[in-house]
């Protein structure tokens, strides 16, 4: 019955890994460790599943022994460990464990921080985390955005996958709540980030330049643009640019700051294409849910000059590619402007842009280049400045 017991133990505390840990990260400081166990969740079910099984085969054997293997033993033999007494108290302490995600909320619980009596001056966000799996993923994001200056109040759902998030702009900047919150173990999804708050968050356009920039998305289509399922046809156009400056640009089609920064190409290169003697790339990718190969056509007809070329890359290939090129721990790269030599070739690996601007945040994308970093107005004057010194 041993081997039973501690099988049960196992598989009920295996259960509840995932919500016990955040917990346990609360007491002891340890943010990092909070998401170890996540990947467990899925699994619960069946955890919970065998730990009952175990339990109850247990039990048949307990009350499935003879009274003549067990009457004859000496007292002092007769094992606690084997009784009822102790199997008893082994099924409570499982059920606690199985059923903890039910209760957890009561633990170390004190509430959303309150709202201040300046809460209508205060600025709402609410951002989409991922790697929550209950209430105490909740209590643990919650018990660390509370610690900023400036938050008024927190309320994590690990149901809808997001923090909403009041705070007063003067005293604390969203992106060091998105950072406090990667800080806990859970990620902030930039993808979900943009899509939903378009320019809610610092982490572009913050002056407001980029707001209501989805309005940009023609309702033509330009059918120039050419569908592509890897980096071979892109590779290509490239190197056909022989004695030009190349000019590459990926960009989401629904996203409003990369359509922003589309309007920034259009004014700092395209229209200096001839003069500086410079060949444009525009690749459209698949980044954000809305991104498809309808809103990339449409999304194309930002650019009229037919010596503008364009590609929609639907599994992002060519981002995955470019984000290894800036930075070997690089991934998904998107809404980047580079620059190459006229000399510069794509052979077995692309060739490194001698400058390039970006519009991603490094909370979310740390292995990006914060000097590389301009937004709106910034990123026109960027690509102008460099423009000019072809």
């Amino acid at each position: 019955m041993k081997t039973q017991i501690a099988l049960s133990m196992l598989t009920a505390l295996s259960a509840s890994m995932c919500c016990i840990v955040p917990l346990l990260a609360i007491i002891g400081g340890t943010g990092s460790l909070a998401t170890s166990f996540y990947w467990i969740e899925p699994f619960r079910p069946y955890f919970i599943s065998a730990s009952v099984l175990i339990l109850g085969f247990a039990w048949f054997r307990v009350f499935n022994v003879k009274k003549e293997d067990d009457c004859c033993k000496p007292l002092w033999r007769r094992s606690f460990f084997r009784s009822k007494a102790f199997l008893s108290t082994i099924t409570i302490f499982s059920l606690l464990l199985i059923t903890f995600p039910t209760y957890s909320k009561f633990l170390f619980n004190d509430g959303p921080a309150m709202l201040t009596e300046d809460q209508d001056k205060n600025k709402k966000i609410v951002i989409p985390v991922s790697g929550m799996t209950c209430t105490s993923c909740e209590i643990h994001i919650e018990s660390e955005v509370k610690k900023l200056p400036g938050v008024s109040y927190v309320k994590a759902s690990y149901e809808k996958g997001q923090a909403t998030v009041e705070f007063d702009e003067q005293k604390i900047k969203s992106e060091k709540i998105i950072a406090a919150i990667n800080a806990t173990g859970y990620k902030v999804d930039e993808l979900s980030l943009r899509s939903i708050l378009g320019d809610q968050t610092e982490n572009c356009c913050a002056n407001g330049t980029c707001k209501d920039h989805q309005s940009l998305l023609p309702t033509e289509e330009n059918r120039n643009l050419k569908i592509v399922s890897g980096v071979k046809e892109i590779k290509n156009a490239f190197n056909k640019r022989d004695g030009k400056t190349k000019f590459v640009a990926i960009l989401s089609s629904t996203c409003g700051w990369c359509l922003a920064g589309a309007n920034s190409v259009q004014k700092a290169v395209i229209e200096k294409m001839k003069d500086k003697n410079i060949s444009v790339i525009i690749v459209w990718t698949n980044m954000l849910k809305a991104d498809d190969q309808r809103s990339a056509f449409k999304a194309a007809s930002l650019f009229k000059d037919p010596n503008v070329t364009q590609f929609f890359d639907p599994e992002n290939k060519f981002g995955d590619l470019v984000a290894q090129r800036l930075n070997p721990k690089g991934t998904k790269a998107w809404d980047i402007y580079m620059f190459f030599d006229q000399e510069a070739e794509w052979g077995k690996t692309l060739a490194r842009p001698f400058e390039y601007a970006h519009q991603l945040s490094s909370s979310v994308h740390p292995w990006v280049d914060g000097s590389k970093y301009f937004c709106g107005a910034n990123l026109t004057k960027k690509l102008t400045e460099i423009t000019e010194t072809l």
